[in-house]
């Protein structure tokens, strides 16, 4: 048997408190430490015994989990999964957490008593994340760039023949984050598909428009993919590429999961492939889990440049790992590594 991983709960609700402690307590991978009703309670656990891992509501009496986030990782970083009512309050707040270093965020609707699947996925996250490389997940601040001359997409812009697809989950916001923002104004068309909660990809997608040359935008039905353009696959939603006699563009669907998740990788690898794979870039980087391995594999068998992030610059080496194994990935990189080959990616 594995080695347990030390757990800690901070919930100010009492229900949530026993309910996760039953739940980590089943699984066995867990030991669990005195919950915490708040922040400060916590600060004093933490000095007594630090965990491997923390379960953190967000909205909570006296300090909230953001600000008691943001005091962990400039004290002592320790990986954090925010587990939170995921309300229309409190989903920009999640995302900062994300931004300031949580590795992962779970809706508490997710993982009630009769959704076996949901508290499954919540037991992984936390387990990935305990045994995740917390240091490496925080991007280099970046001046932020004229919002308002990008609020609006520019008339004209064209067609792009090089596709750039992006895969990730877990750790993969900030990773993508340092990614984008070091950037050129002029990239081919880009797809992300990121593992993210519902209603939190508009604004991620919002957030990396701020923050880059190009225009950046969550995906809806019938965009286009253009030249010095990203389109973000919205969360709960696959993505897909399609092509007509204009050129490349998206189509948005409400399937079945597949690998468990929505919107997923390998959704958006396997519409690739009756196109010019040849031209096409795929990357898959930080993640727990699988998705995105099968059809990197199949990309790479019909031309296309696929490339896995390397263990050592991964937040979770699950999804890279996995795809590596397979022999889906031509290269392995690291952070800098695939900024440098993005960079050199024509806008063709």
């Amino acid at each position: 048997m594995k080695e347990q991983r030390k757990l800690l709960i901070v919930d100010d609700s009492r229900y949530m408190r026993e309910y996760l402690a039953d739940l980590f307590s089943a699984d066995g991978r867990f030991k669990l430490l005195t919950p915490a009703t708040d922040p400060y309670q916590a600060a004093k656990i933490i000095g007594q015994e630090a965990p491997d891992v923390i379960a953190l509501d967000i909205e909570m009496p006296r300090m909230n989990g953001l600000t008691f986030l943001k005091k962990i990782m400039r004290q002592h970083p320790i990986p954090v999964v925010i587990i939170t009512q995921l309300d229309v309050n409190q989903i920009q707040m999640s995302l900062e957490a994300l931004n300031a270093g949580a590795i992962d965020v779970v809706a508490k609707k997710d993982i009630n008593p009769e959704n076996e699947s949901g508290k499954q996925d919540l037991l992984n996250k936390m387990w990935a994340a305990a045994n995740s490389r917390i240091n490496r997940l925080y991007p280099e601040k970046q001046p932020v760039h004229q919002q308002e001359r990008k609020s609006i997409h520019p008339r004209g812009e064209a067609n792009s023949d090089t596709i750039v697809m992006i895969g990730a989950s877990s750790g993969g916001t900030a990773i993508i984050s340092t990614i984008l923002n070091k950037l050129p104004s002029e990239i081919p068309g880009t797809i992300i598909v990121q593992h993210i909660p519902e209603h939190m990809s508009y604004l991620f997608a919002k957030q990396l428009n701020a923050k880059t040359p190009f225009y950046v935008k969550e995906a809806e039905n019938g965009d286009r993919v253009l030249k010095n353009k990203v389109l973000v696959a919205p969360g709960n939603h696959h993505i897909e590429l399609q092509k007509d006699k204009q050129g490349y563009y998206c189509r948005i669907t409400h399937g079945p999961p597949i690998n468990h998740v929505r919107p997923s990788v390998d959704k958006l690898f396997f519409s690739a492939l009756p196109f010019e794979t040849q031209k096409m870039y795929a990357f898959l980087l930080s993640g727990m889990g699988r998705d995105g391995a099968q059809g990197l594999l199949k990309l790479r068998q019909k031309g296309t440049y696929t490339v896995a992030q390397d263990e050592g610059s991964s937040v979770i080496f699950g999804m890279p790992k996995v795809a590596i194994d397979l022999g889906a990935a031509k290269a392995i990189m690291n952070t800098d590594e695939i900024i440098a080959l993005f960079k050199s990616v024509r806008a063709g």
